[in-house]
Formats: C-alpha cells, sequence, structure tokens
C-alpha cells in the first residue's frame, strides 16, 4: 500500500510541476495587485439600502470585477458598483448590483446569520491590519439578511460571531443596492496605518456566478486573505474610549417533572469589553448565562471514539481565532472552549471570566482566565489559557500556548505546546502551500509516564490539485483536559485529490483517494481506513453528485459496546462500505438532499439512509426537515438508529425573527424543542424569549419532563 501511494504522490508532484508554467500565466490578471480609495465625509449617508445620498455621488467607484465561476477572468454578466466612506465613526459601503433581469433575483432569508448560500449576496472582508492573515467578513443578501464572522488561515471561518453593525438592501428596476454600516467600535485595527487589506464578492445565484474584485482565482478562494488588495485613504481613526459595558437582565421558569421541582428566578450580570490599545481588547463576564444559544444538533455515535460538538456561546467565540493552535481544527486540541462551563453536556456556573486578546506588533496574544462554581463533587475551578503567536516571514506564524485547569475533576492539569507554521501562496509562482509542525507536552496530578504529542502537516490546496499529508504522534498520557483528543498513538491521514474543470455543463469533477491509519503507542494496527472517490461532480446548476467507497480494518484489544447490550468482539474486523451523496442546487425554492450507505460493518452489515428537504417560501419563511437512519445487523444483535430534525425561520423582518429546531433521537427517546424569538431593536442590544421543552417517549405515550422558558434582554453602552 505504501509503495502505491508513494507512486500516486510522485505522480501528482510531477503534474504540478507541468501545470505551473500555464497555470501562472491563466492567472496572471488576477495576480495584478488591486488599489482602490476610501474617502472621509462630513455627512454620513443614511443607511436604508437605497444610494440615493449625494455623499455616494462623489465616492470613488470600484467597478472593475471579474468573474471566478463559472470562467475565470470573464467579465461579469451583470455591473457591479462598490462605493466605500468613512466618517469620524464608522465605514459605510455602499454597493449597486444591477441586473438585467430583477425577477431572477433570489431573495429568501432575511434572519440575521442565515445561510446566504441559496441567495444573491455580497460579501467584503477588512483586513485590518494588513497582516495578510486576519480579517472580518461581512455580507448581505436582497432580502436584507445580515451576516458576519471572524477568518484566520489558522483556524478557518469563525461564522457564530457577531459584532455591532447594521446594513439595508432595497431591490428595483435596475437591480439590487445595499449599504453598510460598520463602526471602528467593532473593529481591531492599527490607529496610524493609512490603509487596509481588502476585497469585494458578488454571486449571482441563479446562474452560480461569482465574481470578485482582486485575484479572481479558483486556486486563491475569497478567503485567501494574503490575496486581498489595498484600500487606501484611512487617517485619523479613533475608537472614543474604547469602553463597551453589556448588562443583562433575565427571568427564567423552569419546570422539571423528572426531579419534581419548579424554578422561578431572575439574574442580572453583564460583559465589559475595554481596548487598551486600538488593537488590544480586555473583557470582563460577570455571572455569565447563555440563554440565548442555540442547542446542538444530536448525534448518535457508533463508534468507540468521543464526538466533537462545536463552539457556540458569544464570549468564547470572539477572537476565537488567536487561540488556534497548529493547523488544528478537531484532534488534537490543546484549547477547546466548550471544557469551560460545560461538563458531561452539563452547564457548570461560571462566576466570573476574564479575557485578554488582540494584536501588539506583529504578536498576537490570547488570555483567558475563567472561575467556575463549585457543583456537586467538583470543586470551584480556575481554568486559564494564554497563547502568544507572532509572525513571520509573507505569511507564515511561530507561537507558543499553554493552559491550566481541570474542568471535569478535582486536582492539576497542565499544558504546554510550541508550533510553527509556514504558508505560502506564490509556490510555482501562483500556488498555495502550508507546512505545520508542532509539539505538546501535559502534565496531571497523579498520573505519569509519557505526555506528549507531536504532528506534521503538508498541505497543497489548490483548486485542481488538493493534495496533503498529516502525521500525529500522540503519547498514551497525553491528557489535554482543556482541550480534546477523540484518540492516542499515532495517526497518518493522506489526501490526494485531483478537480478538473471540463468547461461544459459540469462545473467540477472531483477524483480522490484518501488513506488514513492509525496505530496504538507500541505501533501495532488499530484502525486503516481506504476511502476512494471515483467520481464527483458539481453541476453547473450547482446539484452534485458524489460516489465513495471506502474499505475499514479496525483491531479491538476488548470488546466495544455499541449499543445497550450489543457488544463488538475484541479481534481484527473488516468490512467496506459503498455510498452515494446527491445534492440539489439551493438556487431553488425547494432543494433536496439524499445519502445513501450501504454495506458490510463490523460482524455483519449496515445500511445508512439521509435525505433532507427546504423549502424557502420568500423571505419570510423557510422550513426544513431532516432525518437519518441506521440499520444494524449484527451477529451479536440487530438495532435501528433514528434522528429527526425539523427547522422553521419566520422573519417578520430582519430585525424581528423566530427561529425554532426540534429533535428526536430512538436512543434518548426524547424529544427536544428549542424555540427562539429575537428582536434587535438596535445593534447591539436585543430582546430574547427562549423556550426549551423536552419530551420523553415511552412506547406511543409522549409526556413533557422539562421545560424552560427564558426571557433576557440584552443592551450594550459604547464610550
Amino acid at each position: 500500500m505504501l509503495h502505491s501511494i508513494g507512486s500516486f504522490g510522485l505522480t501528482v508532484l510531477l503534474t504540478i510541476s507541468m501545470l505551473s508554467a500555464t497555470t501562472a500565466n491563466a492567472q496572471e490578471r488576477g495576480r495584478t495587485p488591486r488599489e482602490a480609495q476610501v474617502r472621509r465625509v462630513r455627512i454620513p449617508p443614511v443607511v436604508d439600502g437605497k444610494l440615493d445620498d449625494r455623499v455616494w455621488s462623489e465616492a470613488p467607484v470600484i467597478d472593475d470585477l471579474y468573474q471566478v465561476e463559472p470562467v475565470e477572468g470573464a467579465v461579469p454578466s451583470q455591473r457591479t458598483e462598490v462605493r466605500l466612506v468613512y466618517d469620524d465613526d464608522a465605514l459605510y459601503v455602499g454597493v449597486l448590483c444591477y441586473d438585467t433581469d430583477p425577477g431572477g433575483i433570489v431573495a429568501t432569508q432575511r434572519v440575521r446569520d442565515a445561510d446566504l448560500e441559496p441567495d444573491d449576496r455580497i460579501e467584503l472582508i477588512l483586513d485590518t491590519f494588513r497582516d495578510r492573515r486576519n480579517a472580518y467578513f461581512f455580507q448581505i443578501s436582497p432580502g436584507g439578511s445580515i451576516g458576519d464572522a471572524l477568518f484566520s488561515n489558522a483556524e478557518g471561518f469563525n461564522k457564530r460571531w457577531d459584532g455591532i453593525w447594521w446594513g439595508e438592501a432595497a431591490i428595483g428596476p435596475e437591480g439590487w443596492s445595499a449599504e453598510l454600516w460598520i463602526p471602528f467600535k467593532t473593529l481591531s485595527f492599527d490607529p496610524d496605518a493609512e490603509s487596509w487589506g481588502f476585497n469585494f464578492a458578488r454571486v449571482v445565484k441563479r446562474n452560480e456566478e461569482r465574481i470578485r474584485w482582486s485575484n479572481p482565482s479558483q486556486d486563491s478562494g475569497f478567503f485567501r486573505i494574503a490575496e486581498a488588495g489595498t484600500l487606501q485613504g484611512f487617517a485619523n481613526l479613533q475608537q472614543g474610549l474604547g469602553l463597551d459595558l453589556v448588562p443583562f437582565a433575565l427571568g427564567k421558569i423552569v419546570r422539571d417533572t423528572r426531579e419534581g421541582r419548579e424554578i422561578y428566578r431572575g439574574e442580572v450580570g453583564g460583559d465589559a469589553f475595554y481596548r487598551l490599545t486600538p488593537s488590544l481588547q480586555a473583557s470582563l463576564t460577570i455571572n455569565t448565562d447563555f440563554a440565548e444559544t442555540e442547542v446542538d444538533e444530536r448525534q448518535v455515535n457508533l463508534t468507540r471514539f468521543p464526538l466533537f460538538f462545536p463552539e457556540r456561546r458569544d464570549f468564547f467565540l470572539q477572537d476565537a481565532s488567536i487561540f488556534s493552535f497548529g493547523g488544528l481544527r478537531q484532534t488534537p486540541l490543546p484549547f477547546f472552549s466548550r471544557r469551560i462551563g460545560l461538563v458531561n453536556g452539563e452547564e457548570v456556573p461560571i462566576l466570573a471570566g476574564a479575557k485578554l486578546t488582540g494584536r501588539a506588533g506583529d504578536y498576537n496574544i490570547g488570555v483567558i482566565d475563567v472561575q467556575t462554581d463549585a457543583d456537586g463533587e467538583l470543586d470551584s475551578k480556575n481554568l486559564f489559557v494564554t497563547r502568544v503567536s507572532k509572525n513571520v516571514l509573507e505569511e507564515s506564524q511561530i507561537g507558543v500556548i499553554a493552559t491550566r485547569g481541570r474542568p471535569g475533576q478535582n486536582g492539576e492539569n497542565a499544558l504546554a505546546g510550541v508550533d510553527f507554521t509556514y504558508r505560502t501562496s506564490e509556490l510555482f509562482g501562483d500556488r498555495n502551500f502550508q507546512v505545520d509542525v508542532w509539539g505538546m507536552g501535559t502534565h496531571t496530578s497523579g498520573r505519569g509516564g509519557d505526555g506528549g504529542a507531536t504532528g506534521l502537516a503538508v498541505d497543497f490546496p489548490n483548486d485542481d490539485l488538493n493534495t496533503g499529508f498529516e502525521a500525529t504522534w500522540i503519547g498514551e498520557d497525553f491528557n489535554p483536559e482543556l482541550g480534546f483528543v477523540s484518540r492516542r498513538g499515532n495517526i497518518y491521514d493522506i489526501d490526494l485529490e485531483y478537480r478538473p474543470r471540463p468547461g461544459t455543463w459540469i462545473r467540477q469533477l472531483s477524483f480522490g483517494f484518501f488513506p488514513y491509519w492509525a496505530t496504538k503507542p507500541n505501533h501495532e494496527l488499530e484502525s486503516r481506513r481506504l476511502s476512494f472517490v471515483p467520481f464527483e461532480a458539481e453541476l453547473e446548476s450547482g446539484d452534485r453528485l458524489e460516489l465513495r467507497a471506502t474499505q475499514f480494518t479496525e483491531w479491538l484489544d476488548e470488546g466495544f459496546e455499541i449499543r445497550k447490550d450489543i457488544v463488538i468482539p475484541p479481534g481484527s474486523h473488516d468490512y467496506t462500505r459503498y455510498s452515494a451523496d446527491l445534492r440539489s442546487g439551493t438556487k431553488r425554492p425547494v432543494s433536496v438532499q439524499l445519502r445513501v450507505e450501504g454495506g458490510t460493518f463490523w460482524t455483519g452489515r449496515r445500511t445508512d439512509i439521509e435525505a433532507g428537504i427546504e423549502w424557502r417560501t420568500g423571505p419570510f419563511l423557510t422550513l426544513a426537515f431532516e432525518q437519518e437512519e441506521n440499520h444494524v445487523h449484527l451477529e451479536e444483535g440487530n438495532f435501528i438508529t433514528r434522528i429527526v430534525r425539523g427547522r422553521w425561520d419566520l422573519a417578520f423582518d430582519p430585525r424581528l425573527t423566530w427561529r425554532s429546531f426540534l429533535q428526536f433521537d430512538n436512543v434518548s427517546n426524547e424529544i427536544g424543542l428549542n424555540s427562539r424569538v429575537r428582536w434587535i431593536i438596535e445593534p447591539g442590544s436585543e430582546l430574547f424569549v427562549v423556550l426549551n421543552q423536552g419530551w420523553e417517549r415511552d412506547g406511543h405515550e409522549i409526556a413533557p419532563f422539562r421545560t424552560e422558558l427564558t426571557t433576557k434582554l440584552v443592551w450594550t453602552l459604547r464610550f
């Protein structure tokens, strides 16, 4: 197998060499450095989505955009004009999206932070430090749905961040338009800088056309921050005192029939944010409450390893990219913020927390210190993490991380780590290349042995060739209790993917081979997975089809209980599975997805079916339904697992929305409803009414067991 992998890798490298010269020529126009001007104004525009203020007619215009898809570098089918101005308090962006067919504009979303993939939209990134690594992301659709995110080349896309800003959109006879208001108090930046990194993109959904200003390259992608253009003309930017006070008040009713209790309580608390410098912010949270946080999607675990759930709480999402380490996304993570305030899925009260995040020169700094309350047999805990990294070379970074605290047990735990990321977007002239090297060590009271982990990753992430190799060595006693690790041992993961663009009704094809194997710390084989994608296609319509075959080898030293009273016996197990995944394009009012997987599984067979449908009735209502089923037939017993999800989003207008999420799984036999009304009184000040309702099913009987109703008012005072 290793010989075959080596031969395949050599072929890939030779192909890269042959393609590099022609690719450089094709990208020449997209590689030309782009520059634009922003103008200071005395009277700002009124943000209503209509560019009828005089200030816009006098602002510099950006209109030299190019297609990224379907034809890289081509003239867009629709004209776009972008204007940027600023005053003492904020940056204003005005965009005219001309459209020769206004009736074809897709505008189905109005909820804040909705998934805008189904809609026409505009997007922009602001690299406020011009460090070519980190940026703010903003987007808006014709229906008025706004969204934002933090982006870093190290961590990726943090869509759950919410900044204080606003945008309005309007559809007219010539197309649609949008205005954005982005206060400087919402951003971190270098006050002495006269220029920021900037890029702009537009999506015309009915043709799946993507348009970009700087570097319209299919290789680089919109979020390749190093390829952004330059926005010049800033001077004398101010953030006032840089102090935000965010108090909250809430009332809560809890009725729990299992424990036979009712709770009525009111609470007050809040957060404070103070910018020590324009680029370095201190945060304090007292009596922290996360009542408005959306619940996790339920998962059924048919493996012997723990599941991973993403962070959703705003306090920990703010500047989360600063704490990213070694290019790691899931395992092993030195710091995983869900370890704070959550133990075994249950909340542990947070008494207070302090955070320092931001940048000082070429240094990125992050510190978190949280005090949790005693809970049951757990003592009160002080949990601490610090991360410092330094920007080096053009796009690279070196750093250290340290954590202290044992959230789920009494005693002490500490971790220290160092990492280096080399990143370039100029390999062979215009190709992306990245290398990550890292090492960590842990110490746990009452536990000895090898507490170390090291890793190496080499990636060549480009549009037509996406290849990579990752090796991770995790000691048996490596124990990051403020982090996350799913398994220990030696892990090797290879991605070899070729993605040509035939230039027909098929937009892009993909063929891939993805070998993965893991050994125990003593190098004995524990898992092997050889995954092969003989065919994957994305059509010009946005529809997708993937076929995949995967061969598994698993070695068990001891029995593994896959379901209650069903135990997989120890020994070696080989099985093969096949899957087909079909997803329709989201530009249609109704989109569907269907995934079918079958084949052998441990000592028997397993068939999986996942189906989903989403109906976007217009900008007011979106309905979605999903169902996942696993039909498992083993020598040791048979069972079926089932998860059903239903969602509905009702948007009275972009400021007043009602989102609900209903779930059921037959493992817990519980139904859960999370229903949230959100009223944005003004940006930064909101009222939430949240209902969490649980029912338990016993045969055909369904009975409520927990009701939790919370009303929470959050207000932001900026100085």
